[in-house]
């Protein structure tokens, strides 16, 4: 039968350990701050994301995801993945959080100009001559309303909508 090496068994252990305890040790946390501000920068930098907040779902989800495969419940890893990302952020230079306009597919504003378009923000068909962003007033409208419903929305209910992409 194979047996794992002591330092692994012990790596093993720790993890099981920390996640009964719904914490992570402090060197593993710092290490974890330092490689995720570097990666956000690096990602930055490379023009990968359009600013330094652009990996925070992805990596919120592939923490989370790695913690509740390590044992965390998902409240727990989901918590733990937030402060870590507050602090690789912060680490990182990111003090200013966009606007939720900002951060939207359809907000395309930069320093005061709007980006050419060529295809419909809500639908994707190819935009008529005479419209700028919307193929139709049908699809204006139902953009505009759903952008009304998830900004009126609760929590958790904005979070539904956006998942199932109302």
């Amino acid at each position: 039968m194979l047996q794992l090496p002591p330092h692994l068994i012990n790596r093993k252990e720790r993890r099981a350990r920390d996640a009964r305890r719904g914490r992570m040790g402090e060197q593993r946390y710092n290490a974890l701050v330092v490689e995720l501000a570097r990666v956000i920068r690096l990602a930055f930098q490379a023009g990968a994301t359009g600013s330094l907040w652009g990996l925070e779902g992805p990596l919120r989800a592939g923490i989370r995801s790695d913690l509740c495969l390590q044992g965390w419940g998902w409240s727990a890893a989901d918590l733990m993945a937030r402060e870590v990302l507050e602090d690789a952020f912060r680490k990182a230079g990111a003090m200013i959080r966009p606007t939720w306009n900002e951060g939207q597919p359809e907000w395309t504003i930069e320093a005061g100009t709007l980006i050419e378009r060529t295809r419909c923000a809500r639908c994707g068909k190819e935009l008529p001559e005479t419209r700028h962003k919307f193929c139709s007033d049908l699809c204006a409208s139902a953009m505009h309303m759903r952008v009304r419903r998830i900004k009126e929305a609760n929590e958790e209910t904005a979070l539904d909508m956006a998942v199932r992409n109302l």
